[in-house]
């Protein structure tokens, strides 16, 4: 969550968010389809969830606010097959018009068993580290208030503020370095508890409150 367009997190002017009853899990065919692509690329890519979130947030803003979800994926695969070398922009454009890639550019597709084994797979992002915790459940801490250039998981809206640590897990993959393939750098990962008031000011619901899962890093003593 880089200080760009798609952290939105409290802000007003983009009206409601539309709730659908019963949503499809796609709505087109080619929303599949771009999902399949890109866990085909991805065993070609050797990327990871930070750096592909980190593509999508350094689109233009007239770019990310038109693309659907998925057309966002596909936008940003087609970069990032382009960047790793597994196609140039000319093949591309030849796919566009109709016309096939060379034999040595096509790869298997994955099978719908495929698909579905590997989301039950998962991935697990949990990592040893043998430094001491540095809050503990129940401590008041404030969110840093921070601007990073590149990828962070600390939202706009909560940064300065002061909340409750509810939960402890471990070390995990730090995301600002994972993004930058600089190291997976692990680091504590809290729950902490932030009131609405606290977010938003004294005109938010004062019984509502926001659960942010937040890095040690983006953490300090009040």
């Amino acid at each position: 969550m880089s200080n760009t367009v798609h952290d939105m997190g409290g802000v007003h002017g983009y009206g409601p968010i539309p709730l659908e009853e019963n949503e499809p899990v796609f709505h087109e065919t080619w929303e599949g389809r771009v999902l399949g692509l890109m866990m085909t690329a991805s065993a070609h890519l050797k990327g990871n969830i930070d750096n592909t979130r980190s593509e999508s947030e350094m689109m233009p803003p007239e770019k990310y606010l038109n693309y659907a979800y998925y057309e966002r994926w596909f936008v940003r695969m087609e970069k990032a097959c382009q960047t790793k070398g597994l196609v140039t922009a000319e093949e591309l454009n030849e796919v566009w018009v109709g016309n096939d890639l060379p034999e040595n550019k096509v790869a298997d597709p994955l099978s719908p068993d495929d698909v579905r084994r590997n989301f039950k797979a998962g991935r697990n992002y949990s990592r040893q580290i043998d430094t001491p915790a540095q809050f503990a459940v129940g401590e008041t801490v404030r969110a840093k208030n921070i601007n990073p250039i590149g990828h962070t998981r600390l939202p706009r809206y909560a940064r300065g503020k002061v909340g409750v640590i509810t939960g402890e897990h471990g070390g995990q993959i730090f995301p600002d370095t994972n993004a930058t393939f600089s190291g997976e750098g692990p680091e504590r990962l809290y729950t902490v508890r932030f009131t609405a008031t606290e977010l938003w000011g004294p005109d938010a619901n004062p019984n509502d409150t926001v659960c942010i899962d937040l890095w040690e890093l983006y953490l300090e003593p009040t």
